[in-house]
């Protein structure tokens, strides 16, 4: 596995090491002074100080939080000497998970600190022992105790027992509390009983919650936050896979009975909410007393609902219809649901494959005998679906290497060797009692404690089966397909059920397959990084249940749905957030979603309530800080995605597409950087000058004297004396190349190539501070490295590539529709009518699809003739993106132009919704950089002296003329 420093994870780190820098270890009474200080220059989403001496780290499902906590332990002990570490966790699967993963990143924190982490369990008098004679009586070693809730939670357990083992008195957890470790308690929503932290606080020193979820109690709720990467973050940030629910629907005609409304207001009826599908897709409706069911379904025409209570809705014809609290499915609904699951994992495996990336599915079961007993229903209904299945794979012409692949199911005895089961208790007995074989007991180590394996094509176990047991503490980058076959019980969340399979992927070598390592292609990344969750009919309202709780556990706003709650926890009170919304549908940005009782983002709002007098009033102060709530919202992706839900498709007007086929093939070939004449004196002498020329002040050494206000039971900073500098000189002359090393791995940079080029840098910046001073180098890096590349890039073309693509088939006929994503987020709708818009007629598809309002304009601008020359088409273009050193980059429009002379332009466009060329931001400018060299490759490849290709940017308000003259010099 490769373990590479992500740098959400720093910044957490980072955010912990700036708390606890004044924080006295010793008397450890100082941690709110410490989180205010911190709070001032680092603001958070959550800034509730509780006394005690706790840190919260939100992080959500799949993002690594077991490996950060593991790098801070290194890091705690780096920075302030802490060695005695303790990690709770509530379930053994957690446990032996934590344990792995000290295996496994071993060498990595090795190479970073010099260091071994020498970790304990507590399981029987043989490790009680060496937890006495090495993690208590060896001060010095640098070692964790991992233990269960329930290794302390009782008076009688060993652990708070006196043992004649130890040199006093005292028991071992005694022992244990003098060496004030520091705890880490991970998933503190499960760590939250009484008999827990009845002993627990008694260690009464610092410690760290790691958790997605935390408790809704208030002795227990998020506090003392020290960094937030919430679910919505998580996502936005491409940090996680989206999701994708697919409902399988055995029975159309049952409708559940969701809610009920007993009031007996005179002003409100009593009335029952009901659940139901149409088309596939569920729905919800409110029924009142005394009315027809007929809207549910035409088979209730005629019948009334006739009365309710808390759980029932009584009917006319005599029947009542339960509220359902739990369920168990048939036979047929299981096969179906397995039939369903092996077709999907058998659409991406090859897909995955031909990536080196091997895709695993993971399943829910009702009972361990369904997959062990003596007539094992789930097990014998999966391997004969899947051999019917494969059997209809391997006729199909497949990639050689993948077919060998398949053909290695089976042992030499004929045994299918694909699946396996894992199930509570697996852990600790034996084979024998566990009434299995050799392999089997050698599949399940895999499935618990042999990640990497597991990951290799040199073994066949894809298929996972589990009642529950892989919960908190297991998951898998590389499941795929996740499939609920049960009920499950009430305290497990459907957050939790969809986080085994959140993670971002890895291929056979262990690199996670990131957007970065994608070249930041959101539509690539998001075709292979995407968890296919399975549920029966049964499960009504997993969609919107399962949205509500991650905007629940999340501060950031959702890039599709906004509810008044979301509104009031960026600083709204319920006035506010109701109005803005009303506002907001007023507009026709929102609209209401009855069945997640939910809005939904539908046009950009940030572009289009930026200037709006009305809401600037309405919210006054606060309407700066809303609307950059809204301007972060950069993916175009749902998090969490119906399958059922039909794909809107947009039609392609089939005389401009054969227009358009030409420009089409020649800015679509396929293409590769090549780079040549890279000077690196050259670049090397610009970073020295550029560095040498900025001054680094030396850092303040200041004192504070603090007085106690009793009236207001609060410490007040009184005076802050500047009263000298630090000068790194002598640590320097010691740590240098250490510090050199460290930041030519964190940046990828040559360690020749640093060496040469650190000689040739003032070195009193780094004297003066050298955390300034590498943080002014990595820029200043950046940059100069840009400018180098920029001047050495070129491109080369494929002469030969397949006619098969998003708008045409493999014979070159236009395809008759697109799917809109593939265009864009949004459709334009008639504010009235609510119909959608017509474009312009010379516009390559019939609806506007788009993501910024310029976008939408252009769409709409109806313009026939430029300069003398006519638009024969013009198109948004979809999935099309340029390869550059920095990052994919994908162009909005392409124009076909055609002069008297039969002369044709082919001009590719970016818009750009600000004022001024200068507000483009960096980042987006370098990728507008490397696109002008691309297309000035592209023209001199070509060799039909009939076709010139052109590109240029188009800001706001600038016409098309002024973009298309500026692109050709003129």
């Amino acid at each position: 596995m490769i373990f590479e420093k992500q740098e959400y994870q720093q910044n957490c780190l980072e955010n912990i090491v700036k708390i606890l820098q004044d924080f006295d270890f010793k008397k450890q009474d100082n941690l709110q002074e410490c989180l205010r200080a911190f709070y001032k220059i680092t603001p958070l989403p959550v800034q509730n100080i509780s006394d005690k001496l706790n840190l919260d780290i939100l992080m959500e499902t799949g993002t690594g939080k077991t490996f950060t906590y593991l790098n801070l332990i290194f890091e705690l002990n780096k920075q302030f000497k802490q060695n005695k570490f303790i990690i709770f966790v509530p379930r053994k699967a957690i446990l032996e998970s934590v344990k792995q993963n000290i295996n496994l990143t071993k060498n990595y924190f090795y190479s970073e600190y010099k260091k071994h982490l020498k970790a304990y369990t507590y399981t029987d008098s043989k490790s009680q022992s060496l937890i006495i004679n090495h993690y208590i009586k060896n001060e010095d070693e640098l070692s964790v105790l991992i233990l269960t809730n329930s290794a302390i939670d009782k008076e009688g357990n060993l652990l708070n027992k006196n043992n004649e083992n130890l040199f006093n008195t005292k028991s071992i957890f005694e022992n244990i509390i003098s060496l004030k470790p520091i705890s880490i308690i991970d998933e503190p929503h499960l760590l939250k009983g009484e008999a827990f932290n009845k002993y627990f606080s008694k260690l009464n020193s610092l410690y760290f919650r790691f958790g997605a979820t935390f408790p809704k109690e208030n002795d227990y709720e998020l506090s003392n936050v020290a960094y937030c990467l919430d679910s919505i973050c998580a996502f936005r940030s491409y940090l996680v896979k989206q999701i994708r629910v697919h409902t399988l629907i055995q029975d159309n005609t049952t409708p559940f009975l969701i809610a009920t409304n007993t009031s007996k207001s005179k002003s409100e009826s009593k009335s029952a909410t009901f659940s139901f599908f149409k088309n596939g897709i569920e729905k919800r409706t409110t029924i009142l007393q005394n009315s027809n069911l007929g809207k549910l379904d035409s088979s209730f025409q005629g019948i009334s609902l006739v009365n309710v209570n808390k759980d029932k809705a009584y009917l006319s014809n005599g029947k009542i219809i339960e509220k359902k609290k739990s369920y168990k499915l048939s036979e047929d609904e299981i096969e179906s649901l397995l039939a369903k699951a092996i077709d999907l994992h058998f659409e991406k495996e090859e897909r995955l494959f031909k990536q080196n990336i091997k895709a695993l599915s993971l399943f829910f079961i009702p009972n361990i005998t369904d997959f062990r007993g003596e007539e094992p229903f789930v097990k014998n209904t999966f391997e004969r679906l899947y051999k019917q299945k494969r059997n209809e794979v391997l006729k199909q012409n497949l990639d050689s290497k993948y077919r060998e692949y398949l053909e290695k199911d089976y042992d030499d005895e004929g045994k299918l060797k694909v699946h396996q089961g894992y199930f509570s208790g697996d852990a600790k007995l034996s084979s024998k009692e566990k009434n299995i074989d050799n392999q089997e007991a050698a599949d399940i180590a895999l499935i618990l404690k042999d990640k990497e394996k597991l990951l290799s094509f040199d073994t066949s176990l894809r298929f996972i089966f589990s009642v529950w047991a892989l919960q908190e503490g297991w998951d898998n980058p590389n499941i795929f397909t996740l499939t609920k076959l049960a009920n499950s019980s009430s305290d497990v969340s459907r957050h939790q059920q969809v986080g085994r399979g959140l993670r971002i992927c890895v291929n056979n070598e262990g690199k996670r397959i990131t957007h970065r390592f994608l070249r930041d292609d959101e539509n690539e990344f998001f075709d292979i990084n995407h968890l296919d969750m399975l549920v029966s009919s049964e499960e009504r309202g997993f969609i919107e249940d399962l949205q509500r709780e991650i905007m629940d556990s999340s501060f950031a706003l959702d890039a599709v749905w906004i509810s008044q709650e979301r509104l009031e926890s960026q600083g709204l009170n319920a006035r506010e957030a109701s109005r803005l919304l009303i506002k907001l549908e007023d507009l026709n940005l929102v609209e209401f979603d009855e069945l997640g009782n939910i809005y939904k983002i539908i046009a950009p709002i940030y572009e289009t309530i930026k200037d709006n007098k009305d809401l600037k009033e309405l919210l006054k102060d606060k309407f700066d800080s809303i609307l950059e709530s809204f301007k972060n919202l950069n993916t175009t992706k749902e998090q969490v995605q119906n399958a059922n839900a039909p794909k809107e498709k947009v039609k392609i007007k089939h005389t401009l597409a054969e227009e358009f086929k030409e420009l089409w093939n020649t800015i679509n070939q396929k293409s590769l950087i090549v780079y040549q004449n890279i000077n690196q004196d050259s670049l090397i002498q610009n970073i020295a000058k550029e560095f040498n020329k900025i001054q680094i002040e030396k850092e303040s050494i200041t004192f504070e004297s603090k007085i106690f206000d009793t009236e207001n039971n609060k410490i007040i900073t009184q005076d802050i004396q500047t009263i000298g500098t630090k000068d790194y000189t002598k640590a320097l002359n010691k740590d240098f190349k250490s510090l050199a090393l460290d930041f030519a791995l964190s940046n990828q940079i040559s360690l020749p190539f640093l060496l040469e080029l650190l000689n040739k840098l003032n070195r009193s910046n780094f004297n003066n501070s050298p955390k300034a001073a590498f943080e002014a180098l990595k820029s200043i890096f950046k940059e100069e490295l840009h400018k180098n590349l920029l001047l050495s890039v070129g491109y080369e073309f494929a002469q030969s590539y397949s006619n098969e693509s998003v708008l045409y088939d493999e014979n070159g006929k236009p395809k008759k529709e697109i799917e809109a994503q593939k265009l864009g987020k949004f459709i334009a709708k008639d504010f009235k009518s609510n119909e959608p818009l017509t474009p312009a007629s010379n516009y390559l598809f019939e609806k506007v699809v788009y993501d910024s309002q310029i976008e939408k304009e252009v769409i709409l601008e109806e313009t026939r003739e430029i300069d003398s020359k006519s638009i024969v088409v013009f198109a948004k273009l979809p999935k099309f993106s340029i390869p550059t050193p920095f990052k994919n980059y994908e162009p909005d429009f392409a124009y076909l132009l055609k002069d008297k002379n039969g002369q044709k332009i082919f001009f590719v466009c970016e818009t750009k919704g600000y004022n001024d060329a200068s507000q483009i931001p960096a980042v987006e400018q370098k990728k507008i950089d490397y696109a002008k060299r691309f297309f000035k490759s592209l023209q001199k490849s070509l060799k039909d002296e009939n076709i010139k290709v052109i590109y240029n940017t188009r800001i706001n308000k600038q016409d098309l003329l002024t973009s298309l003259k500026q692109a050709q010099g003129e």
